[in-house]
């Protein structure tokens, strides 16, 4: 959806309060800006330009601030709406407001289901269900507002600290830990195919038309074949160029199939739509030298660009090799077994992420070395003992330091020692029902951690998407639509789980054949 400037700058400036207030009450910030924008009219009604008042939150007996006297509409029968005046809680500033909507959600106990709720559109739901507001259709005008903004974005974002030279004027700031946790998830769990100019959107419908036609690169033949060719499947495929990877994802890009982007907002959270080239210039500490690169930087070289995962390993979206998103060698660090790679010209940190992964295994930044000097940094994330990941190499050790091993398959594994420094840091042995047969040392750029979509974070009360292809645990087909929503998981037993959709229980699945969303 196109959005004005001051769209932007009041979800900039609204959101960065509610993402703020979201680390210490539990109020998913995305509801907090869509309630701000529905009921503020983008901070142009009366109450909010007189009375500081976003929210329009009544002031009742046991209010002692200010007041403001509006009138509103209120529908009590379901139907009609009655017009009433009514005093309205006032304030000095539009961090007070912020603060008390907050405030009255976790002071009162029917709000109990919206305080700490993960999935957007049943805190929408919890929140009109507690008697919020008497708009019967106030659930659904707060998530199309939320998907159509891609507010989701300040659900899983840090917030920079005060004074950090990292920071985007008015924006609230993915981290990089999960920036590439969704590069990754995009990689692992859908298809994709490069379509100029596209950012995330599903190849269905009037989208065909719209990407065969929207620039010449895609109207030669050959490409517009291919995305013909990849129209209006089950589950459909998602169309990404090398710039748009990287804004659609800071967009809110959520995977959404029934959404024209894909669930992202257009040049929201503070990322212009700019591309590859002039994003290189907007970026910070650029060098050539590929010796103190780290984990979600940019990698450039003319017109195309990519982002650095950790272990000598980028994310990019190309025509070249698979003609997707997809995982390749940073040959600037080495070739990689397996993997398709070319060198880059530049790195450079984005301005538009918070980078949270540039400590090496010395202390200092850049990407952490093995004592035989090879890249060996993984995602950037430190392992426990105990974690569940996801390996992707195909040789494991006898020892951490050993020069030689066999071969194994990846797939799901555990943490079952680490040693620090060594060459082969991190001792796997491998899941039931994972897929991997590794039992000994790997090397750190072989483990990615859970998070990107495997069954390690995934728990009772985890948000998860079901695998395509997957079917029930007594071997039964699903629905195809299955595949298309978030479902909650409501239990795990062994390598089981259970998984509900709006409370009602769907099937039991294997933990395996779920991707982790939340």
């Amino acid at each position: 959806m196109a959005i004005t400037q001051e769209q932007k700058s009041f979800i900039e400036r609204v959101g960065k309060l509610a993402a703020a207030d979201m680390k210490k009450c539990g109020i998913l910030a995305s509801l907090t800006i869509a309630q701000a924008i529905l009921e503020s009219g983008w901070g142009k009604s009366g109450l909010t330009v007189k009375a500081n008042a976003l929210f329009g939150i009544k002031a009742g007996s046991t209010w002692k601030g200010k007041v403001y006297s509006a009138q509103t509409q209120e529908c009590y029968n379901g139907v009609s709406y009655t017009t009433i005046t009514a005093l309205f809680r006032a304030y000095d500033s539009w961090e007070a407001s912020v603060s008390d909507h907050s405030a009255l959600l976790t002071g009162l106990a029917r709000y109990k289901a919206v305080v700490g709720e993960t999935d957007y559109k049943k805190a929408c739901v919890a929140i009109r269900a507690a008697g919020y507001a008497t708009d019967p259709t106030y659930s659904d005008k707060l998530i199309n507002i939320i998907e159509s903004y891609g507010l989701a974005a300040y659900d899983s974002v840090s917030v920079p600290p005060a004074g950090s030279n990292n920071n985007t004027k008015g924006a609230v700031k993915m981290t990089s830990t999960d920036f590439i946790k969704k590069l990754q998830n995009i990689v692992d769990h859908y298809k994709t195919l490069y379509v100029m100019g596209c950012f995330g959107a599903p190849l269905t419908g009037g989208n065909v038309q719209r990407y065969c036609t929207n620039h010449d690169y895609n109207k030669q033949a050959t490409r517009t074949a291919m995305i013909k060719a990849a129209a209006n499947q089950n589950p459909p495929v998602y169309g990404f160029d090398c710039v748009c990877l990287i804004k659609g994802v800071l967009w809110g890009w959520s995977g959404d199939a029934s959404k024209s982007y894909g669930g992202a907002g257009y040049a929201v959270n503070g990322v212009p739509d700019i591309g590859a080239d002039t994003m290189i210039t907007k970026c910070t500490g650029v060098s050539t030298s590929f010796g103190n690169i780290v984990p979600g930087e940019a990698v450039w070289l003319p017109g195309h660009i990519g982002v650095y995962i950790g272990g000598g390993k980028v994310i990019e979206c190309t025509p070249a090799f698979k003609n997707c998103v997809q995982v390749t060698a940073c040959l600037n660090i080495g070739a990689i077994s397996g993997l398709n790679g070319r060198k880059w010209t530049k790195h450079g940190k984005l301005p538009y992420i918070t980078y949270d992964t540039a400590t090496n295994a010395t202390g200092g930044t850049g990407a952490a070395t093995t004592p035989s000097g090879s890249n060996n940094t993984g995602a950037g994330v430190a392992l426990s003992v105990g974690d569940v990941v996801r390996f992707t190499g195909n040789k494991h050790y006898t020892s951490a330091n050993a020069t030689g091993g066999p071969a194994c398959k990846p797939g799901t594994a555990k943490v079952t020692q680490i040693a620090t420094g060594a060459k082969h840091p991190y001792h796997l042995v491998n899941v039931s029902g994972g897929g991997s047969t590794v039992y000994g040392w790997v090397d750190a750029a072989d483990v990615q951690t859970s998070s990107s979509g495997t069954a390690a974070t995934i728990k009772a009360g985890s948000v998860v998407k079901v695998k395509a292809g997957a079917k029930t645990y007594t071997g039964g087909g699903l629905a195809s639509f299955v595949y298309t929503r978030e479902h909650v998981v409501k239990e795990i037993s062994k390598d089981r789980a259970v998984i509900t959709y709006g409370g009602a229980v769907v099937a039991a699945v294997k933990v395996s054949d779920l991707t982790f969303i939340r």
